[in-house]
């Protein structure tokens, strides 16, 4: 039993492809405009001297930043990419990292 109370398990076919159509519908992501309004920052590089973290890399892509790449910071404090984070909230509403969601 889901959460809203349907019951996939006790559905006819033609209420199920209803059903389908519903979900399938259903935007999971944010607007092009609410990811606008989120800020954004360039990314600074470490000294030469300070150790790698995995912080120095975007999650969604795994490449590491390169000084001048702009970011888009999310409320919880995680950033990422300004172009991955803008298709993966295009797709998904919540922090890849921390799952928080983000509006």
């Amino acid at each position: 039993l889901w959460q809203d109370g349907i019951d996939p398990d006790n559905m006819t076919y033609e209420e199920l492809l209803d059903l389908g159509e519903v979900v399938g519908r259903e935007s999971r992501g944010l607007s092009q405009e609410l990811i606008d309004l989120l800020p954004t920052s360039k990314h600074k590089s470490s000294g030469i001297f300070s150790r790698r973290k995995s912080e120095d890399r975007c999650i969604i892509c795994q490449m590491r930043y390169k000084r001048g790449d702009r970011l888009i910071n999310l409320p919880c404090k995680h950033a990422y990419h300004a172009h991955c984070g803008s298709k993966w909230l295009s797709i998904n509403k919540t922090c890849p990292v921390c799952n928080i969601e983000v509006m």
